[in-house]
């Protein structure tokens, strides 16, 4: 039994709106069971104004029962009344101008009966969906709000975790004589300090997720594939690297978040390897693709955008063709099957593409394995002459989203 609710006004308009349409359906069978031979024909009449009235009725019945407040109640009922005079009303308005063109409308009240109640019926379900959209969205507000504050606490809380170590590890490295004590110690601190900076990275990937309109600059994407594939070798043992970069510096818009970008790219290729030593290959070209250099024009004048592709290839047990999409979705749980990885790395790649106006994919590697391809727009920043470095501020370009 479905536990009824106030307020009462809105679901009592409703329902009389439906039982006022379910009046008219039965007083329009009397009339034609008296005026015509043929019965079913007025049965059929009586179903097509009946079935909506009694939708309305249940409409009337569940919004009674909702947890919906007085406000929302009352729109979910505007929403039924709006859709009842505009489907309702049009109708009407073309037998006005039939009367007023002294032509004959015959039985006007079957149509406007059956359109009224399709129109009802509609707009309280385009009502309930609109507030029950606003509920998810506020809900969602909140537990953004609720996740930022505790994201803010716990990295307060480590933060200040790691600054006592830190200070504790540096007076031992002061103070000790013993050097196995004081690689410890120099241990700690290189282990701390890295701890801090994946807090605060973690909180720029937050920020840089939630911008809507990301602050671009020409960044050297040959650049940070060396950091990244120097942070590769020193992680992974054994792994082998393939790689054909540029001498010179390959400018992309993107931001400072590239790194991690790459980083987790480079990182899934030798983790989802099953190989003793995992080969991962890492090359850079520009690509003549003139579809997606024109979605990459930054500044819509039609003009040719140059393409910088990266590509990065493992030699593991490679992708199924489908989900070669779906890994790049939260909630994902990447190429295993075995718990490992939240799916947040390569949702977090695909998001940041998208930010930075390019695109990621993934295409089989020969004769095994899987290739990453990266799209990136090219960036040609201003070049100070004496200095030879690119200038911070003038190139620095929005992409729309």
């Amino acid at each position: 039994m479905r536990r009824l609710r106030g307020p009462w006004g809105p679901p009592l308009a409703l329902g009389g709106i439906g039982v006022g349409l379910l009046a008219v359906g039965l007083w329009n069978l009397n009339r034609e069971l008296r005026m015509l031979d043929v019965k079913w024909g007025a049965v059929l009449a009586l179903l097509q104004i009946a079935i909506p009235a009694l939708v309305v009725i249940y409409g009337a019945y569940r919004l009674a029962g909702s947890s919906f407040n007085r406000a929302e109640r009352w729109r979910v009922t505007l929403f039924g009344v709006a859709g009842l005079v505009l489907v309702g009303g049009g109708v009407y308005s073309t037998v006005l101008v039939r009367l007023a063109e002294a032509r004959t409308v015959d039985e006007p009240q079957y149509v406007l009966a059956v359109t009224s109640g399709l129109g009802a019926a509609g707009g309280i379900a385009l009502g309930s969906l609109s507030v029950t959209s606003d509920r998810d969205a506020r809900q969602a507000e909140r537990a953004r709000d609720n996740f930022e504050l505790l994201n803010s606490i716990i990295r307060h809380d480590i933060l200040n975790s790691m600054m006592i170590i830190q200070s504790r590890a540096e007076f031992i490295e002061a103070e000790t004589d013993d050097d196995r004590v004081r690689e410890f110690a120099d241990t700690i601190l290189t282990q701390t300090a890295g701890v801090v900076d994946q807090v605060e990275r973690t909180r720029a990937i937050l920020q840089a997720l939630r911008t809507s309109d990301p602050q671009l600059e020409p960044i050297d994407l040959a650049g940070v594939l060396e950091r990244e594939l120097d942070t590769l070798r020193t992680t992974y043992d054994g792994v082998v690297l393939d790689v054909d970069l540029p001498e010179e510096p390959l400018y992309v818009r993107a931001d400072d978040l590239v790194d991690d970008v790459v980083g987790n790219v480079l990182a899934n290729a030798v983790e989802h390897s099953d190989a003793d030593e995992p080969r991962v290959s890492v090359s850079t070209g520009e690509t003549a693709d003139d579809a997606f250099a024109l979605r990459a024009d930054d500044d819509g004048d039609g003009e040719m955008t140059e393409v910088v592709e990266l590509r990065i290839a493992d030699d593991g047990p490679g992708v199924d063709d489908d989900l070669k999409d779906a890994i790049f979705r939260r909630n994902e749980t990447g190429l295993h099957e075995d718990g490992t990885g939240s799916g947040f790395g390569l949702f977090f790649v695909d998001t940041m593409m998208e930010k930075y106006g390019g695109e990621v994919f993934v295409e089989d590697n020969d004769p095994g394995g899987a290739v990453f391809v990266f799209r990136f727009a090219a960036a040609a920043p201003d070049v100070d002459e004496e200095t030879e470095e690119p200038s911070d501020i003038a190139d620095v370009v929005e992409v729309p989203t």
